[in-house]
């Protein structure tokens, strides 16, 4: 017998992406390039040293968006403020060992899927 859940569960592990978690991008001297695309963060998972770590940002996509980077504790380390499509930005900040969340803090970007990991090794 199939049970009228079974396709809303699988519609939901494809959309969240069930079966791994996506391979980090090493970041060659610390210099994170992120690009920006309307609720999508490219990449989506960036490794870095500890210490001092620059985040290059572009708005790629057609509505403005901001850029910043949580610890653990919820405390921000980063925040670059909002970008106009086209526009770009840099920032830098010091971040130990860990993970770590980059994010869109605009309205409910975050929760659209702007978000991505950076793992400090």
């Amino acid at each position: 017998m199939r049970r009228a859940g079974t396709p809303l569960l699988i519609a939901v592990a494809a959309l969240t992406g069930c079966g791994g978690d996506v391979a980090p991008v090493r970041a060659p001297g610390n210099l994170a390039r992120i690009a920006i695309d309307d609720y999508r963060q490219h990449p989506a998972a960036v490794q870095v040293r500890r210490g001092l770590v620059t985040f290059r940002v572009a708005n790629r996509g057609r509505v403005p968006h901001n850029f910043a980077v949580r610890g653990p504790s919820g405390r921000v380390r980063l925040q670059i403020s909002t970008l106009l499509p086209g526009e770009s930005a840099a920032g830098t900040t010091r971040l130990p060992r860990g993970a770590f969340r980059m994010y869109c803090a605009l309205a409910n970007h975050e929760e659209l899927g702007e978000y991505g990991t950076i793992v400090v090794r």
